[in-house]
């Protein structure tokens, strides 16, 4: 069944062999889209989505159990992918509340801010076995991504006048 215009409920069946599924969280869908469109990709390809009680890399409080996690590749455009580091600040700035590294060109990200979890927020890196411990910690390195490259951005002039008693005192365009 599709679930949006780039996803598939069969993308996120467990790999474990067994084919089971989950209901997968609308938001996930809806940053995954957001995803999509921000780095202007060719595809997003679920590695691993939901994730049976039987899948060896699954554990009891999983987000995949729960259908609120996938672990994702982006391939450009040029058929390159982008490092698991963009996927992560890209994933960031669509509002992605978990996010881990798995080096070197995917990354593991989830909806627990917005959808019922333990804690609402994780960044980590799963190739090294490191939690990022603080809240404010950030992927965002100002990276520039193919999807932004159609947005340009047109600088606005406004005229600025002041008028004093009916006398303009100040003229600008800002």
């Amino acid at each position: 069944m599709k679930l949006s215009e780039h996803f598939d409920d069969t993308e996120f069946i467990c790999k474990c062999g067994c084919d089971k599924s989950i209901k997968i969280s609308t938001m996930l869908i809806d940053r995954l889209e957001k995803l999509h469109a921000l780095m202007g990709a060719k595809a997003i390809y679920i590695n691993s989505g939901y994730r049976c009680e039987n899948n060896p890399y699954g554990f009891k409080t999983d987000a995949h159990r729960k259908g609120i996690a996938a672990d994702i590749r982006v391939q450009r455009k040029n058929g390159e992918y982008y490092t698991s580091e963009q996927i992560a600040e890209a994933a960031e700035r669509v509002g992605f509340g978990g996010i881990g590294l798995m080096h070197p060109d995917s990354c593991h990200v989830d909806t627990r801010n917005v959808d019922k979890y333990t804690n609402d927020w994780w960044h980590g890196d799963e190739t090294n076995g490191v939690d990022y411990p603080y809240k404010n910690h950030t992927f965002i390195k100002g990276t520039k991504f193919d999807g932004e490259a159609n947005n340009v951005t047109r600088e606005t002039k406004h005229k600025v006048t002041v008028i004093i008693d009916g006398k303009t005192v100040f003229e600008s365009e800002v």
